[in-house]
Protein backbone atom coordinates (compact mmCIF):
# COMPACT_ATOMS: atom_id res chain seq x y z
CA UNK A 1 0.00 0.00 0.00
CA UNK A 2 1.10 3.58 -0.66
CA UNK A 3 1.48 6.16 2.09
CA UNK A 4 2.88 9.71 2.28
CA UNK A 5 5.40 11.40 4.55
CA UNK A 6 5.09 15.18 4.86
CA UNK A 7 8.04 17.43 5.62
CA UNK A 8 8.56 21.13 6.02
CA UNK A 9 11.56 22.55 4.19
CA UNK A 10 13.72 25.12 5.97
CA UNK A 11 16.07 26.42 3.28
CA UNK A 12 18.51 29.30 3.50
CA UNK A 13 17.90 32.43 1.40
CA UNK A 14 20.16 31.18 -1.39
CA UNK A 15 18.52 27.73 -1.37
CA UNK A 16 15.08 29.33 -1.34
CA UNK A 17 15.87 31.29 -4.51
CA UNK A 18 16.97 28.12 -6.28
CA UNK A 19 13.85 26.24 -5.14
CA UNK A 20 11.53 29.07 -6.22
CA UNK A 21 13.16 29.15 -9.63
CA UNK A 22 12.87 25.36 -9.97
CA UNK A 23 9.21 25.36 -8.90
CA UNK A 24 8.28 28.25 -11.17
CA UNK A 25 9.87 26.73 -14.28
CA UNK A 26 8.24 23.39 -13.45
CA UNK A 27 4.88 25.15 -13.33
CA UNK A 28 5.62 26.78 -16.70
CA UNK A 29 6.34 23.37 -18.22
CA UNK A 30 3.10 21.91 -16.82
CA UNK A 31 1.01 24.85 -18.02
CA UNK A 32 2.49 24.83 -21.52
CA UNK A 33 2.00 21.08 -21.96
CA UNK A 34 -1.48 21.25 -20.47
CA UNK A 35 -2.42 24.12 -22.80
CA UNK A 36 -1.37 22.11 -25.86
CA UNK A 37 -3.38 19.09 -24.72
CA UNK A 38 -6.48 21.07 -23.72
CA UNK A 39 -6.61 22.83 -27.09
CA UNK A 40 -6.15 19.53 -28.90
CA UNK A 41 -8.89 17.91 -26.81
CA UNK A 42 -11.39 20.71 -27.42
CA UNK A 43 -10.66 20.55 -31.16
CA UNK A 44 -11.12 16.76 -31.20
CA UNK A 45 -7.57 15.85 -32.25
CA UNK A 46 -5.92 14.73 -29.01
CA UNK A 47 -2.45 13.21 -29.42
CA UNK A 48 -0.26 12.06 -26.54
CA UNK A 49 2.99 12.92 -28.35
CA UNK A 50 2.03 16.40 -29.51
CA UNK A 51 4.42 19.01 -28.09
CA UNK A 52 6.07 16.58 -25.65
CA UNK A 53 9.48 16.25 -27.32
CA UNK A 54 9.78 19.99 -28.00
CA UNK A 55 8.93 20.96 -24.44
CA UNK A 56 11.20 18.25 -23.00
CA UNK A 57 14.18 19.49 -25.05
CA UNK A 58 13.43 23.08 -24.00
CA UNK A 59 13.14 22.52 -20.26
CA UNK A 60 15.62 19.71 -19.59
CA UNK A 61 18.43 22.27 -19.73
CA UNK A 62 16.65 24.45 -17.16
CA UNK A 63 15.18 22.08 -14.56
CA UNK A 64 16.98 18.85 -15.46
CA UNK A 65 15.95 15.93 -17.62
CA UNK A 66 14.67 13.79 -14.73
CA UNK A 67 12.43 16.56 -13.33
CA UNK A 68 11.06 17.42 -16.78
CA UNK A 69 10.31 13.74 -17.36
CA UNK A 70 8.45 13.44 -14.04
CA UNK A 71 6.28 16.50 -14.72
CA UNK A 72 5.33 15.16 -18.14
CA UNK A 73 4.55 11.78 -16.59
CA UNK A 74 2.41 13.41 -13.88
CA UNK A 75 0.49 15.27 -16.59
CA UNK A 76 -0.04 11.97 -18.42
CA UNK A 77 -1.50 10.47 -15.24
CA UNK A 78 -3.91 13.39 -14.84
CA UNK A 79 -5.18 13.04 -18.41
CA UNK A 80 -5.54 9.25 -18.13
CA UNK A 81 -7.64 9.75 -15.02
CA UNK A 82 -9.76 12.31 -16.90
CA UNK A 83 -10.38 9.91 -19.80
CA UNK A 84 -11.23 7.09 -17.38
CA UNK A 85 -13.88 9.31 -15.74
CA UNK A 86 -15.25 10.27 -19.15
CA UNK A 87 -15.62 6.58 -19.98
CA UNK A 88 -17.48 5.94 -16.74
CA UNK A 89 -19.71 8.94 -17.43
CA UNK A 90 -20.67 7.58 -20.86
CA UNK A 91 -21.46 4.18 -19.34
CA UNK A 92 -23.53 5.78 -16.58
CA UNK A 93 -21.24 4.36 -13.88
CA UNK A 94 -19.84 7.66 -12.58
CA UNK A 95 -19.70 7.80 -8.75
CA UNK A 96 -22.61 9.87 -7.39
CA UNK A 97 -20.34 12.33 -5.56
CA UNK A 98 -18.69 13.37 -8.87
CA UNK A 99 -21.03 15.76 -10.64
CA UNK A 100 -18.75 17.26 -13.28
CA UNK A 101 -15.77 15.85 -15.17
CA UNK A 102 -13.28 18.52 -16.26
CA UNK A 103 -9.90 18.31 -18.03
CA UNK A 104 -6.76 18.77 -15.89
CA UNK A 105 -6.27 22.37 -14.88
CA UNK A 106 -3.27 24.63 -14.88
CA UNK A 107 -0.96 25.11 -11.93
CA UNK A 108 -2.44 28.52 -11.21
CA UNK A 109 -4.20 30.21 -8.30
CA UNK A 110 -7.24 31.98 -9.75
CA UNK A 111 -7.77 34.21 -6.72
CA UNK A 112 -4.21 35.54 -6.72
CA UNK A 113 -3.72 35.18 -10.48
CA UNK A 114 -0.33 33.57 -9.86
CA UNK A 115 1.30 30.28 -10.73
CA UNK A 116 1.29 27.50 -8.14
CA UNK A 117 4.91 26.90 -7.30
CA UNK A 118 5.39 23.13 -7.48
CA UNK A 119 7.84 20.58 -8.76
CA UNK A 120 8.28 16.80 -8.89
CA UNK A 121 11.55 15.00 -8.07
CA UNK A 122 12.20 11.44 -9.28
CA UNK A 123 12.66 8.76 -6.61
CA UNK A 124 16.33 8.15 -7.46
CA UNK A 125 17.24 11.86 -7.57
CA UNK A 126 16.85 12.65 -3.88
CA UNK A 127 17.61 11.12 -0.50
CA UNK A 128 16.94 11.89 3.15
CA UNK A 129 19.87 11.90 5.54
CA UNK A 130 19.66 11.85 9.34
CA UNK A 131 22.56 13.30 11.29
CA UNK A 132 21.91 13.19 15.00
CA UNK A 133 18.48 14.65 15.62
CA UNK A 134 18.43 16.60 12.36
CA UNK A 135 17.20 15.54 8.93
CA UNK A 136 18.45 16.79 5.58
CA UNK A 137 16.94 16.54 2.11
CA UNK A 138 19.50 16.18 -0.67
CA UNK A 139 18.15 17.39 -4.04
CA UNK A 140 19.63 17.98 -7.50
CA UNK A 141 21.56 21.18 -8.26
CA UNK A 142 23.67 20.61 -5.13
CA UNK A 143 20.87 21.41 -2.66
CA UNK A 144 21.10 20.05 0.87
CA UNK A 145 18.12 21.46 2.77
CA UNK A 146 17.20 21.09 6.41
CA UNK A 147 13.75 19.49 6.89
CA UNK A 148 11.49 18.92 9.87
CA UNK A 149 8.76 16.34 10.18
CA UNK A 150 8.25 12.75 11.18
CA UNK A 151 9.31 9.86 8.95
CA UNK A 152 6.24 7.82 9.75
CA UNK A 153 6.38 5.37 6.85
CA UNK A 154 9.45 3.49 5.74
CA UNK A 155 9.73 1.40 2.62
CA UNK A 156 10.39 1.80 -1.07
CA UNK A 157 10.44 5.53 -1.68
CA UNK A 158 8.55 7.06 -4.57
CA UNK A 159 8.73 10.49 -6.11
CA UNK A 160 8.92 13.68 -4.08
CA UNK A 161 6.56 16.63 -4.65
CA UNK A 162 7.71 20.04 -3.42
CA UNK A 163 5.26 22.95 -3.24
CA UNK A 164 5.00 26.45 -1.80
CA UNK A 165 2.09 27.32 0.49
CA UNK A 166 1.10 30.94 -0.14
CA UNK A 167 -1.02 31.29 3.04
CA UNK A 168 1.72 30.23 5.43
CA UNK A 169 4.69 31.31 3.28
CA UNK A 170 6.39 27.94 3.75
CA UNK A 171 7.78 25.19 1.56
CA UNK A 172 6.58 21.62 2.04
CA UNK A 173 7.41 18.24 0.52
CA UNK A 174 5.33 15.09 0.10
CA UNK A 175 7.23 11.80 -0.14
CA UNK A 176 5.28 8.78 -1.40
CA UNK A 177 6.31 5.47 0.16
CA UNK A 178 5.29 1.93 -0.73
CA UNK A 179 4.96 -0.24 2.38
CA UNK A 180 3.94 -3.84 2.94
CA UNK A 181 0.36 -4.59 3.91
CA UNK A 182 -0.66 -7.21 6.45
CA UNK A 183 -4.08 -8.80 6.94
CA UNK A 184 -5.54 -10.14 10.18
CA UNK A 185 -6.72 -13.74 10.00
CA UNK A 186 -7.00 -14.51 13.72
CA UNK A 187 -10.80 -14.33 13.98
CA UNK A 188 -13.84 -13.40 11.93
CA UNK A 189 -15.32 -10.66 14.09
CA UNK A 190 -17.11 -7.78 12.40
CA UNK A 191 -17.99 -4.25 13.48
CA UNK A 192 -21.01 -2.43 12.03
CA UNK A 193 -20.87 1.35 11.70
CA UNK A 194 -23.54 3.99 11.24
CA UNK A 195 -22.29 7.47 10.31
CA UNK A 196 -24.05 10.58 11.58
CA UNK A 197 -23.79 14.30 12.25
CA UNK A 198 -24.26 14.46 16.03
CA UNK A 199 -22.60 11.07 16.59
CA UNK A 200 -19.83 10.83 14.02
CA UNK A 201 -19.44 7.05 14.42
CA UNK A 202 -21.91 4.71 16.11
CA UNK A 203 -20.69 1.11 16.06
CA UNK A 204 -21.66 -2.30 17.37
CA UNK A 205 -19.18 -5.17 17.42
CA UNK A 206 -20.43 -8.68 16.80
CA UNK A 207 -20.89 -10.50 20.11
CA UNK A 208 -20.72 -7.34 22.24
CA UNK A 209 -23.53 -6.04 24.48
CA UNK A 210 -22.72 -2.33 24.50
CA UNK A 211 -22.60 -0.26 21.28
CA UNK A 212 -20.30 2.73 21.28
CA UNK A 213 -20.69 6.21 19.78
CA UNK A 214 -18.12 8.91 19.15
CA UNK A 215 -19.85 12.22 19.74
CA UNK A 216 -19.41 15.03 17.25
CA UNK A 217 -20.88 17.78 19.44
CA UNK A 218 -17.50 19.32 20.44
CA UNK A 219 -16.42 19.11 16.80
CA UNK A 220 -19.64 20.75 15.62
CA UNK A 221 -19.27 23.54 18.20
CA UNK A 222 -15.73 24.19 16.98
CA UNK A 223 -16.92 24.26 13.36
CA UNK A 224 -19.68 26.78 14.20
CA UNK A 225 -17.14 28.96 16.02
CA UNK A 226 -14.86 29.29 12.98
CA UNK A 227 -17.83 29.63 10.61
CA UNK A 228 -19.21 32.61 12.52
CA UNK A 229 -15.75 34.14 12.84
CA UNK A 230 -15.23 33.82 9.07
CA UNK A 231 -18.68 35.26 8.33
CA UNK A 232 -17.90 38.27 10.54
CA UNK A 233 -14.77 39.15 8.56
CA UNK A 234 -16.49 38.40 5.27
CA UNK A 235 -19.15 40.99 6.02
CA UNK A 236 -16.45 43.54 6.91
CA UNK A 237 -14.50 42.84 3.71
CA UNK A 238 -17.66 43.10 1.62
CA UNK A 239 -18.74 46.34 3.24
CA UNK A 240 -15.43 48.18 3.37
CA UNK A 241 -13.24 46.76 0.58
CA UNK A 242 -16.04 45.32 -1.60
CA UNK A 243 -14.25 41.99 -1.97
CA UNK A 244 -15.48 38.47 -1.25
CA UNK A 245 -12.33 37.11 0.34
CA UNK A 246 -9.06 38.16 1.91
CA UNK A 247 -5.95 36.38 3.09
CA UNK A 248 -7.29 36.32 6.64
CA UNK A 249 -10.57 34.77 5.51
CA UNK A 250 -8.76 32.09 3.51
CA UNK A 251 -6.63 31.34 6.57
CA UNK A 252 -9.75 30.91 8.71
CA UNK A 253 -11.30 28.59 6.15
CA UNK A 254 -8.18 26.46 6.14
CA UNK A 255 -7.95 26.46 9.93
CA UNK A 256 -11.57 25.30 10.16
CA UNK A 257 -10.89 22.50 7.69
CA UNK A 258 -7.67 21.39 9.37
CA UNK A 259 -9.22 21.37 12.85
CA UNK A 260 -12.16 19.35 11.52
CA UNK A 261 -9.91 16.83 9.81
CA UNK A 262 -7.63 16.51 12.83
CA UNK A 263 -10.62 15.69 15.06
CA UNK A 264 -12.00 13.21 12.50
CA UNK A 265 -8.59 11.53 12.19
CA UNK A 266 -8.41 11.20 15.97
CA UNK A 267 -11.91 9.70 16.20
CA UNK A 268 -11.28 7.26 13.37
CA UNK A 269 -7.92 6.20 14.78
CA UNK A 270 -9.37 5.56 18.25
CA UNK A 271 -12.22 3.54 16.78
CA UNK A 272 -10.05 1.42 14.48
CA UNK A 273 -7.51 0.81 17.25
CA UNK A 274 -10.36 -0.34 19.51
CA UNK A 275 -11.52 -2.72 16.77
CA UNK A 276 -7.97 -4.04 16.40
CA UNK A 277 -7.77 -4.74 20.14
CA UNK A 278 -11.08 -6.62 20.02
CA UNK A 279 -9.89 -8.81 17.12
CA UNK A 280 -12.16 -7.30 14.44
CA UNK A 281 -11.20 -8.33 10.91
CA UNK A 282 -13.88 -6.48 8.94
CA UNK A 283 -15.69 -3.16 9.42
CA UNK A 284 -19.05 -2.84 7.66
CA UNK A 285 -19.99 0.80 7.07
CA UNK A 286 -23.35 2.12 5.95
CA UNK A 287 -22.87 4.04 2.70
CA UNK A 288 -24.73 7.36 2.95
CA UNK A 289 -24.02 8.41 -0.62
CA UNK A 290 -26.83 10.47 -2.14
CA UNK A 291 -28.20 11.55 1.23
CA UNK A 292 -27.87 15.23 0.30
CA UNK A 293 -30.10 14.91 -2.76
CA UNK A 294 -33.50 16.55 -2.20
CA UNK A 295 -32.52 17.16 1.43
CA UNK A 296 -33.62 20.73 2.11
CA UNK A 297 -34.51 21.73 5.67
CA UNK A 298 -33.92 24.85 7.72
CA UNK A 299 -30.77 26.95 7.40
CA UNK A 300 -28.98 25.43 10.39
CA UNK A 301 -29.74 21.82 9.41
CA UNK A 302 -28.66 22.47 5.81
CA UNK A 303 -25.35 23.93 7.01
CA UNK A 304 -24.67 20.85 9.15
CA UNK A 305 -25.63 18.31 6.47
CA UNK A 306 -24.25 20.01 3.35
CA UNK A 307 -21.24 21.88 4.75
CA UNK A 308 -20.13 20.36 8.06
CA UNK A 309 -20.73 16.65 7.50
CA UNK A 310 -17.93 15.49 5.19
CA UNK A 311 -18.97 11.84 5.22
CA UNK A 312 -16.89 10.98 2.14
CA UNK A 313 -13.75 12.12 3.96
CA UNK A 314 -14.75 10.05 7.01
CA UNK A 315 -15.23 6.94 4.89
CA UNK A 316 -11.88 7.43 3.15
CA UNK A 317 -10.13 7.86 6.49
CA UNK A 318 -11.81 4.71 7.80
CA UNK A 319 -10.57 2.74 4.79
CA UNK A 320 -7.02 4.09 5.04
CA UNK A 321 -6.66 3.75 8.82
CA UNK A 322 -8.17 0.26 8.86
CA UNK A 323 -5.77 -0.75 6.12
CA UNK A 324 -2.88 0.31 8.37
CA UNK A 325 -4.12 -2.16 11.01
CA UNK A 326 -4.80 -4.91 8.46
CA UNK A 327 -8.60 -4.62 8.74
CA UNK A 328 -10.92 -4.75 5.75
CA UNK A 329 -13.68 -2.15 5.23
CA UNK A 330 -16.85 -2.93 3.28
CA UNK A 331 -19.61 -0.49 2.29
CA UNK A 332 -23.27 -1.54 2.25
CA UNK A 333 -26.40 0.39 1.39
CA UNK A 334 -28.16 1.68 4.46
CA UNK A 335 -31.61 2.27 2.96
CA UNK A 336 -34.42 2.10 5.57
CA UNK A 337 -31.99 1.19 8.36
CA UNK A 338 -33.18 4.00 10.63
CA UNK A 339 -36.94 3.55 10.15
CA UNK A 340 -37.44 -0.06 11.34
CA UNK A 341 -36.94 -1.82 14.66
CA UNK A 342 -33.81 -4.03 14.54
CA UNK A 343 -35.46 -6.70 16.72
CA UNK A 344 -38.98 -7.15 15.32
CA UNK A 345 -38.75 -5.28 12.01
CA UNK A 346 -41.74 -3.04 12.77
CA UNK A 347 -41.67 0.44 11.27
CA UNK A 348 -41.31 3.03 13.99
CA UNK A 349 -40.84 6.75 14.21
CA UNK A 350 -38.27 9.24 15.41
CA UNK A 351 -39.04 11.21 18.54
CA UNK A 352 -37.23 14.07 20.18
CA UNK A 353 -33.41 14.13 20.68
CA UNK A 354 -32.60 11.42 18.15
CA UNK A 355 -34.60 8.64 19.78
CA UNK A 356 -36.50 5.86 17.99
CA UNK A 357 -39.77 4.42 19.28
CA UNK A 358 -40.96 0.91 18.37
CA UNK A 359 -44.76 0.56 18.75
CA UNK A 360 -44.57 -3.23 18.99
CA UNK A 361 -41.65 -3.72 21.38
CA UNK A 362 -42.63 -0.63 23.41
CA UNK A 363 -39.01 0.44 23.50
CA UNK A 364 -37.29 3.77 23.09
CA UNK A 365 -33.91 3.27 21.46
CA UNK A 366 -31.07 5.47 20.29
CA UNK A 367 -31.66 6.18 16.58
CA UNK A 368 -27.99 5.72 15.64
CA UNK A 369 -27.85 2.36 17.43
CA UNK A 370 -30.95 1.32 15.45
CA UNK A 371 -29.07 2.20 12.27
CA UNK A 372 -25.94 0.16 13.02
CA UNK A 373 -27.95 -2.84 14.27
CA UNK A 374 -30.03 -2.84 11.08
CA UNK A 375 -26.79 -2.76 9.07
CA UNK A 376 -25.78 -5.87 11.01
CA UNK A 377 -29.11 -7.51 10.17
CA UNK A 378 -28.44 -6.85 6.48
CA UNK A 379 -25.29 -8.94 6.90
CA UNK A 380 -27.43 -11.78 8.36
CA UNK A 381 -26.30 -11.30 11.96
CA UNK A 382 -28.70 -12.50 14.66
CA UNK A 383 -29.20 -9.83 17.33
CA UNK A 384 -30.52 -10.95 20.78
CA UNK A 385 -33.79 -9.22 21.66
CA UNK A 386 -33.46 -7.06 24.82
CA UNK A 387 -37.17 -7.52 25.62
CA UNK A 388 -36.56 -11.13 26.68
CA UNK A 389 -35.82 -11.17 30.37
CA UNK A 390 -33.36 -13.41 32.09
CA UNK A 391 -30.72 -13.31 29.33
CA UNK A 392 -27.38 -11.65 29.89
CA UNK A 393 -26.35 -11.57 26.25
CA UNK A 394 -28.97 -9.04 25.15
CA UNK A 395 -27.84 -5.99 23.20
CA UNK A 396 -28.29 -2.62 24.88
CA UNK A 397 -30.10 -0.03 22.79
CA UNK A 398 -28.20 3.00 24.11
CA UNK A 399 -24.50 3.51 23.41
CA UNK A 400 -21.55 4.44 25.57
CA UNK A 401 -20.60 7.87 24.21
CA UNK A 402 -16.92 8.72 23.83
CA UNK A 403 -16.14 12.44 23.73
CA UNK A 404 -13.25 14.15 21.98
CA UNK A 405 -11.65 17.31 23.38
CA UNK A 406 -12.22 19.68 20.45
CA UNK A 407 -13.39 22.89 22.11
CA UNK A 408 -13.24 26.28 20.36
CA UNK A 409 -10.29 28.40 21.44
CA UNK A 410 -11.13 30.96 24.06
CA UNK A 411 -9.41 34.21 24.80
CA UNK A 412 -7.42 34.07 28.00
CA UNK A 413 -8.37 36.86 30.47
CA UNK A 414 -5.88 39.60 31.04
CA UNK A 415 -3.70 39.12 34.15
CA UNK A 416 -4.32 42.79 35.10
CA UNK A 417 -8.10 42.77 34.62
CA UNK A 418 -10.14 44.28 37.50
CA UNK A 419 -7.00 44.70 39.58
CA UNK A 420 -6.43 40.97 39.85
CA UNK A 421 -3.11 39.25 39.64
CA UNK A 422 -2.21 36.61 37.06
CA UNK A 423 -4.76 33.85 36.59
CA UNK A 424 -2.10 31.16 36.97
CA UNK A 425 -3.63 30.10 40.28
CA UNK A 426 -7.13 29.88 38.78
CA UNK A 427 -5.90 27.86 35.82
CA UNK A 428 -2.82 25.97 36.98
CA UNK A 429 -2.71 23.69 33.97
CA UNK A 430 -1.21 24.78 30.67
CA UNK A 431 -2.94 24.26 27.34
CA UNK A 432 -0.71 21.30 26.48
CA UNK A 433 -1.42 19.72 29.88
CA UNK A 434 -5.19 20.13 29.44
CA UNK A 435 -5.03 18.51 26.03
CA UNK A 436 -3.06 15.56 27.39
CA UNK A 437 -5.72 14.69 29.95
CA UNK A 438 -7.45 11.33 29.39
CA UNK A 439 -10.81 11.54 27.64
CA UNK A 440 -13.87 10.69 29.69
CA UNK A 441 -16.60 8.23 28.88
CA UNK A 442 -20.27 8.57 29.73
CA UNK A 443 -23.52 6.78 29.06
CA UNK A 444 -26.14 8.28 26.75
Amino acid sequence: MKRVNKFRLRPTKEQEKVLFSLCEMSAVLWNKLNYVRRQAFFEGRFDWKEGVDELYDEFKKIIGSATAQQIIRKNDEAWRSFFALLKLQKQGKLPPHIRKVSPPRYWKDRLLNKRKLMTVIRNDCYRIEEVGNKKWLVLPKGLRIRITGEIRWEGKQGRLEVFYDDLTGRLYAYQSVEVNQSRRTVSSKRAFVDLGVINIITAWTEGERQPIAFSGKPLLADWWYWTKKTSHYQSIAKKINRVDTTKRIRKYYRKRKLRFRHAINTIVYRFVKLCHEKGVTEIVVGDVGGIRQNNDKNTKANAMIHNFWSFRYIINRLITTAENFGIKVRLVKENHTSSACPFCGTKGRRITRGLFHCPKCYQIMNADVVGCLNIAKKCKVIIPNPSRRGKDNRVLTHPAVLMEDCKPPRKEPSPFRAGRMSNANAHPQSVSERRSEPQYERRC
